[in-house]
């Protein structure tokens, strides 16, 4: 069977399917996580990534919704490789906590054992920081992003929508960087992780 192309009526499929299971992601966690795990140096098998996005009930999901995620998976590392991974038009807080939430859960990992790793010089460290920092930003409490604007005096509608510009920045090119930074650590070449 064909992997069919990923439409909005797909994703409102499996939108409602991740409602009705319990401890499941939402649709958009499921794309900030995917999103992390495909710019991965250590790529996941589909088992792996569906039992994160659908704990307990991952190795009962029908062919059709196991299709509808693969569509989904393959969607998003297209738009990641190939033609630019781009974020909604529209800031909305609600989408980029969801997606940072996703995000965070894949990446988390793999960015802390780069970021430890002793041969990696400090403008790669740098950039990799500043690029996780800015992706999972809305990972962060309301309370927190509040803190943030009142220290650097800010409107914090202005600040949030300034980091969502940030994000689609940084989004563009995270896979690209995570592969530089990985090959710069010594703890991965082009066959995977080093042990």
């Amino acid at each position: 069977m064909q992997l069919p192309q990923f439409t909005e009526q797909h994703a409102k499929q499996l939108s409602t399917f991740l409602d009705t299971q319990s401890q499941a992601m939402t649709l958009t966690q499921s794309q900030g996580y995917l999103f992390g795990v495909i710019c991965s140096p250590e790529p996941l098998d589909v088992h792996e990534w569906m039992a994160a996005i659908l704990p307990n009930t991952a190795n009962n999901v029908d062919e059709e919704m196991l299709f509808l995620f693969m569509a989904l998976y393959h969607q998003i590392s297209e738009q990641v490789f190939e033609v630019g991974y781009k974020l909604p038009a529209q800031y909305n807080y609600e989408f980029c906590s969801n997606w940072s939430a996703g995000f965070v859960t894949a990446t988390a990992s793999y960015t802390q054992k780069l970021l430890s790793s002793t041969a990696l010089e400090a403008e790669y460290k740098q950039a990799l920081e500043s690029a996780q920092a800015t992706l999972s930003f809305f990972a962060l409490d309301g309370q927190t992003i509040s803190q943030i604007a009142l220290q650097n005096s800010i409107d914090e509608q202005l600040l949030c929508q300034q980091q969502y510009e940030l994000m689609g920045d940084f989004a563009l090119g995270f896979a690209e960087l995570v592969e530089i930074v990985a090959l710069n650590s010594g703890l991965y070449t082009d066959e995977g992780w080093e042990e």
